[in-house]
């Protein structure tokens, strides 16, 4: 299999020194969207060492790292003597503890899309009180409608601080995770996300917006995101039909002992 042109790496390709993350797993998290979202993909090649070093601003020994566990991943593929390529367009979440629909969607091989709105206001006194908002701050209101397969699945809101991403009120959502657009695009990592589950019965508006039966339950998963040194980013409320979507949780327990 012989490998075709490099598509050029998103413009956001810079890695944060300032947050607890190794550079090298910044790097590969960048390559495994740049893959998710077709910037990469099945066999172009990638950007060799030395250029993904100068662009990074890292050492080659960090790039390499990078590249080396993409491989072990089966994301990217070598052939000698002609660089690196890649094999396959999905995409592995390098923190497992702050999922991403999109990407749970892409990883399993379903086609994610979004119909989105989005506005500029003023926050009610229950807003500034759980994102602890100044007087006079405002937040960006975005709601998507989330079809997995042209099927609907999730009727999602999500509250921002103007603040902290003013842009994002002109992001094309429609086939993009919000989760990456905050953390790559405008370098704002999640760093903690505090989660509540819980069912409840749809109301008329939601049956018809997720085209379901009065009886079917929704599972209602709310999150306060936060970001550097405890900054509260925004949250959201995700409306899943409860019968199209589980929520899994895996635990790793403890030896005794250990």
């Amino acid at each position: 299999m012989t490998g075709k042109k490099a598509h050029n790496l998103p413009f956001y390709t810079h890695v944060q020194r300032s947050i607890d993350a190794p550079l090298y797993a910044q790097i590969q998290r960048h390559i495994q969207i740049s893959i998710a979202t077709n910037n990469l993909k099945p066999g172009d090649s990638v950007p060799g060492e030395i250029e993904l070093s100068e662009v990074y601003g890292v050492s080659r020994v960090t790039v390499r790292n990078a590249l080396q566990e993409l491989v072990a991943e089966g994301l990217l593929y070598r052939i000698q003597g002609k660089g690196t390529f890649v094999s396959q367009p999905v995409i592995q979440r390098a923190e497992p503890l702050v999922t991403s629909f999109f990407y749970e969607m892409i990883e399993s091989s379903r086609k994610p899309f979004a119909e989105v709105t989005s506005e500029v206001c003023k926050p009610d006194a229950e807003i500034q009180r759980i994102l602890k908002l100044d007087p006079d701050e405002l937040v960006i209101v975005t709601r998507r409608l989330r079809y997995v397969d042209d099927e609907p699945i999730v009727y999602q809101v999500n509250i921002t601080r103007e603040s902290v991403c003013p842009g994002l009120l002109s992001e094309d959502l429609t086939n993009q995770s919000f989760q990456y657009t905050i953390e790559i695009k405008y370098g704002i990592p999640i760093i903690e996300v505090d989660e509540s589950l819980t069912s409840v019965a749809p109301d008329e508006e939601m049956a018809r917006l997720l085209n379901i039966p009065s009886g079917v339950p929704l599972l209602v998963d709310t999150r306060i995101l936060y970001g550097v040194d405890g900054m509260i980013i925004g949250m959201s409320k995700a409306h899943f039909r409860g019968d199209r979507y589980t929520y899994k949780i895996t635990r790793g327990l403890s030896i005794p002992g250990e």
